[in-house]
């Protein structure tokens, strides 16, 4: 069977691609319990835990966050715990932060009250 109606095409444009600053975290909720790793392009909250290595362009631990494993990000906020290893271009651990974990970073951060214990490198810097 043939069909006399006339056809017309339309250009269906492609969806623009979002621009990562106007993304939102991906966040690990409070009272949820990740075994594994995380990479993401973009941000991550760790509000519950994550027993794995959490990589992404910035990486937040809130209070009630826990990262057993490293984190990998340019820049790492970290006001729960973590133990492991951090490797961030810039690390700030405020007041609440409880860590056991080495640090490589170019800039860190440490507020007054934060518990830190390990060790601290420069990238390239080899032992410390």
């Amino acid at each position: 069977m043939s069909s006399d109606l006339p056809v017309k095409m339309v250009d269906i444009p492609a969806p623009k691609p979002r621009k990562s600053a106007a993304t939102m975290p991906s966040i690990v909720s409070e009272g949820l319990h990740i075994a594994g790793n995380l990479f993401s392009d973009g941000d991550v909250q760790v509000d519950g835990r994550v027993e794995g290595d959490v990589q992404g362009r910035n990486i937040t631990v809130g209070a009630t966050g826990t990262v057993v494993g490293k984190i990998i990000a340019d820049e790492a906020m970290v006001s729960g715990a973590v133990n492991g290893e951090i490797r961030a271009r810039a690390v700030v651990l405020t007041r609440t932060a409880k860590v056991a974990s080495d640090i490589t970073q170019e800039s860190l951060s440490i507020e007054s009250g934060a518990v830190f214990e390990g060790a601290i490198r420069r990238p390239g810097s080899g032992a410390a």
